[in-house]
Order: C-alpha cells, then structure tokens, then sequence
C-alpha cells in the first residue's frame, strides 16, 4: 500500500477499536457476551485512548517500514504459489502450508514473522516498563503504530502472489517485487500491475481521508473528488456493528503466526481472482469493488485484532 492508505488505515483502526468489540469474534465464530463483552469494551476503551494520544506519530510511524527500516526485501511479502500455477517447478523443498486440502509453496518472504517477531518486542518493552519504566510510552506506541504496516501489507494480493512480476536476470531496484532468474517458468502479472492497483487504491483513499482529516491536503494536485471506488474504502462506525463488514477475530495464546500465514492465505486467493490463472496479466475488474471492500474491511479489523493480541498478552 502507498502512504495515504497505511496512515488512512491505522487511523481508521483506531476510530474504531471501541466500537468494534460489538462484533469481535471468540474462536467458536461467536460474539462476545455479558460480562466477557464489558471486559473486551474496558480494554478497547483504555487502548484506543492512548493510541488517540499518540495518533499523530501514525505519518511516521506507518510508513517507518519502508523509509527508515528499508526491510522490503524480504519482510513485507510472503510470495506463496501453487502447483496449478507452475506445473514443473519442481520446487519440492520449498515450505508449505496446507489449507483445506490446498497445499501453498512459500518461495519467498518472511512477513508473518516480521509481525510476530514486533508483536513479541513490543509486549517485551511493555512488560519491562511495568517492571522499571525502561521503556517510555510513547516508544511503545510508536511501535503498535509501526506495526500496521506489515499488517496492511499482509492484505495485498501481490506482496503475498509469486505471480507478482515477471523473472528478470539479477536483482531488481524495487526489491519488494522479488524479482530473479530464479523464478519457475509460467504466467504472470504485468511489471505493472503491482503499482497501478495500489495507486489505484490510494486515489480512492486520499480525497476521503482529506475530507475526514486525517491527512492534510499538501499539494494542489491531490485529489478531493472521490473516485469510482472511493465509496469502497469508505467505513464508518456502523461497520463495525454485530455482523457488519469490519470484524475483529480474537487470536489465540501463541497463534499469532498462525494466524498471519492465514491472513497472507487468503491474500494469495484474492490475488487469484483478481488476476486469473488462465490470464493473470488482464486484471478482473468486475470484482474489483467487492474485492477492495473486503481487503480494506479486512485490514482495519486484522489491525485492531492484532493490537488486542499484544495489549492482552503483555498483561499475562
């Protein structure tokens, strides 16, 4: 995602953490009820208070990743493929996940891990300043902030599709497109594609997050006009009702890797249908606006769902 959509996001996250224990999910696939839902509600009270206090840091912070850090390559993909895509590769030896009977070769990237190894340090620095104020505040916040973009990141179809650029000799200057000669022969994306849909995306965030104030209008060329899918990446706090779009799923006591592999999973189905394995450089766009409303709704509420984790599990 482009700088608008990261600040867009993390700020809608916290908007919405309050609102959104209406319809967070235990792992039975319930709500939260009684007593169990006035807890949840205490806790999203207290974190999006100081994540409000802080939220002014989300310019820096979200896009920390790409400009400060400079770790693209491999911590912001997850290049998964399957056998139906490159029927010789013949790589065997590469990690697989097996999902309802669907095996997932990971080629390269280590996303998931990027987010379980700052999830794992951010809960450090909380405990350490329970124990002696090592750490200040506005640290650890910074951090949840910083975290939201691999989170995000996790939700592109390409950042989680080998199929993302075709091979070329060498390393490339955009490393975050894993591009090599060591790509298995086979159909795949324009060089473009990648660019175009997260410029897309980021036309359609930036005239709503202006006209919302969270981010300043800073050049007379950006736009104040919504776009064709500017409505798409529109939320508000009823989405976060009972059964509404933007759902908080409770991860469980150490799952949250298992959890972001899952969410790059369903990032990599997404990019199949987005961009067909008969044809992957023609984008389907007559899915286009489903699509980008339920990766957007996704994205706010894996957010939410990933900083409960860490608010919880520091407490432990």
């Amino acid at each position: 995602m482009k700088h608008n959509t990261h600040i867009y996001l993390a700020a809608k996250a916290i908007e919405f953490t309050k609102q959104s224990v209406d319809n967070t999910i235990l792992e039975n696939g319930k709500h939260l009820t009684r007593s169990r839902k006035t807890r949840e509600r205490n806790m999203a009270t207290d974190r999006q208070r100081i994540l409000k206090y802080y939220q002014d840091w989300i310019s820096e912070a979200s896009w920390a990743p790409d400009d400060i850090l400079c770790d693209n390559d491999p911590y912001h993909i997850f290049k998964l493929f399957m056998d139906d895509e490159f029927p010789n590769h013949g790589l065997v030896d590469k990690p697989k996940f097996e999902r309802d009977g669907v095996v997932y070769y990971k080629f390269a990237g280590g996303l998931p891990y990027r987010i379980d190894h700052f999830a794992q340090q951010i809960m450090s620095m909380s405990k350490l300043r329970d124990y002696n104020d090592q750490f200040d505040l506005r640290q650890i916040m910074y951090n949840y902030l910083l975290i939201s973009h691999y989170v995000v990141d996790a939700h592109v179809p390409m950042h989680c599709d080998l199929r993302d650029d075709p091979p070329t000799k060498g390393r490339d200057t955009e490393p975050s497109r894993r591009k090599g000669s060591d790509k298995p022969s086979g159909k795949y994306m324009d060089k473009d594609a990648h660019g175009k849909l997260e410029q897309l995306w980021d036309n359609a965030v930036t005239p709503v997050a202006i006209r919302e104030e969270i981010i300043p209008r800073a050049w007379a060329k950006d736009r104040v006009d919504n776009t064709k899918y500017s409505d798409d990446v529109s939320f508000c706090l009823d989405d976060c009702k009972k059964g509404q779009a933007i759902r908080v799923p409770i991860i469980s006591g150490t799952g949250l890797m298992r959890f972001m592999v899952d969410v790059c999973i369903e990032s990599k189905k997404r990019g199949r249908k987005l961009f067909p394995l008969d044809n992957p450089k023609k984008r389907n766009d007559d899915i286009l606006a489903k699509t980008t409303r339920e990766i957007f709704a996704d994205c706010i509420g894996n957010l939410m769902a990933v900083w409960r984790y860490i608010w919880v599990r520091h407490q432990e």
